[in-house]
This record gives C-alpha cells, structure tokens and sequence, in this order.
C-alpha cells in the first residue's frame, strides 16, 4: 500500500497554527511547562508539542483535552451551539440518514 500524505486546506492548516499558538500563550499565561500541561491533559509531551504546532495529524480528542487543561473548553463549545430558533427547527427538520440518489 502507497504512503499517502493528506494535504489540508491553507485554512485548516492555518486555523490548527493559529490554535497552537493560543495555547502556548494560555499555558505561559498559566505558568506551565510543557509537561506540567501534557500532565493535565492526559497526553504525552511530544502530542503536546505537535498540538502547539498545530499539527492536523492529532487527535481532535487530544486538542480538546489540552483546551480542557487550560479550563478553556467552554469557548470551544460555543461553535456547536444552534443559537436561534430557527436554527433548532432546520436541525429537527434535517433527514435522520442520507442516502446516495
């Protein structure tokens, strides 16, 4: 089987950077080493070092976790969030499965 190398859009890749580096600010900010962070997140040192590189090769979990650490996760949460009213109705509209036509 061939070494298939994905290629992220220049959005995600510069979406995952930017992260990456709100999360070294965050942790700084906290006063934290690397590992101090990596402790509190459940992850090793070197996914902590990927995800303040913001590496799209890690886990959107691990991301999570690191944003939990940092008591953080909560901005997260506001992205899922269907705000207005019209948007519940569109949502319980919605199919339950999608099926090729």
């Amino acid at each position: 089987m061939a070494n298939i190398k994905l290629i992220h859009p220049i959005d995600v890749r510069d979406t995952l950077r930017q992260l990456g580096e709100r999360i070294v600010i965050a942790r700084k900010a906290a006063g934290w080493r690397q590992i101090d962070l990596a402790d509190r997140a459940g992850v090793s040192r070197s996914t902590l070092v990927e995800i303040e590189k913001g590496s799209p090769h890690v886990t959107i979990g691990n991301y999570l976790a690191v944003l939990w650490a940092l008591n953080i996760l909560d901005d997260v949460d506001k992205i899922a969030v269907l705000e207005s009213d019209s948007h519940r109705l569109m949502a319980s509209q919605l199919p339950k499965r999608i099926r090729n036509g």
